[in-house]
């Protein structure tokens, strides 16, 4: 029995059929076959079913043979992480939702080069569909993103909890009251994040109290939108915040709170549950805690 037979099984298991387990490798599929059938040739029994209509599902046995398989498989990975004099070893892949990326990884980043010079870092900056897709395809380690912990498969650490508010110029007529009234903001145009789960989270905000927005523009952007939105083309809702209220071309915006008040948003980093999380995992989440608090949006106010 060999690490690679049971990283072809493990996949097969995340992936639901000997195809996309292959794709996932970048190896063949009657090289996955062929360890499929070893496997269940070594240990005598069926480790799952193959259909052409359903894929491959495992069997009661084929699901305890996955969790011995997957312990053994994270062993083996954290003995590929070792420890030099200069720290941990080994490279880290990180998905990062936009607006967190340039506020939340500098620091993590910061603290970990230097606790572990050898250590190889690598980020994308997407959004969570696409985040979660990765995580799950081994793409990437870990990931930071907002409300994390209440999907399934992966686990979760909390960095800092906030709320979503209204982005306003700075001379706006809204922007000296103590809160952004939703009926008030209704009335005027809407830069929206476009890119989920920003984009949901804007629009049921809205559909929650029965008011529709006059949505005029819509970009992935995150500093675009506050730059569209300091030059009086309209305003915007976010969740994060960066520690100047100010666009890129130096020009004031105002931060209100939102009435009625939004849910708590949650920002998380997360790992995946089918494996156990390597000394690299280990060390980068504990550095996005020790940062957590520190990196939470102020309260809002007027800039």
């Amino acid at each position: 029995m060999t690490l690679r037979q049971l990283e072809c099984f493990a996949s097969i298991a995340q992936m639901g059929s000997i195809a996309a387990a292959a794709e996932n490798l970048h190896i063949s599929r009657t090289s996955v076959t062929d360890a499929l059938d070893t496997l269940e040739k070594i240990t005598g029994t069926q480790l799952c079913v193959r259909s052409r209509s359903t894929g491959v599902e495992l069997t009661v046995a084929g699901e305890d043979f996955l969790t011995r398989a997957e312990e053994i498989l994270s062993a083996a990975e954290r003995l590929e992480s070792p420890v030099s004099d200069q720290g941990l070893q080994g490279a880290l892949s990180v998905g990062c939702f936009s607006s967190l990326a340039p506020t939340v990884l500098p620091a993590v980043w910061a603290e970990l080069s230097q606790e572990h010079p050898e250590l190889e870092l690598t980020v994308t900056s997407t959004h969570r569909d696409d985040m979660l897709a990765g995580l799950n395809s081994g793409v990437f380690d870990v990931i930071l993103g907002y409300n994390l912990n209440v999907l399934p498969g992966i686990s979760t650490a909390t960095l800092y909890d906030t709320q979503m508010y209204a982005l306003l110029p700075a001379d706006h007529r809204l922007a000296a009251g103590p809160m952004a009234r939703i009926e008030d903001l209704a009335q005027e145009p809407l830069l929206l994040m476009d890119v989920s789960p920003s984009r949901e989270d804007i629009l049921s905000y809205f559909a929650h109290h029965t008011v529709t927005p006059q949505v005029r523009f819509r970009s992935p952007h995150f500093e675009l939108i506050r730059s569209l939105v300091a030059r009086g083309l309209g305003y915007s809702l976010f969740i994060q915040r960066p520690a100047g209220d100010q666009s890129y071309e130096g020009l004031p915006l105002a931060c209100l709170p939102l009435d009625p008040p939004t849910h708590v948003e949650r920002t998380c980093v997360a790992w995946s549950r089918k494996r156990a999380p390597s000394a690299l995992i280990r060390a980068f989440v504990a550095a996005a805690q020790r940062h957590g608090e520190g990196l939470r949006p102020s309260s809002h106010g007027t800039a």
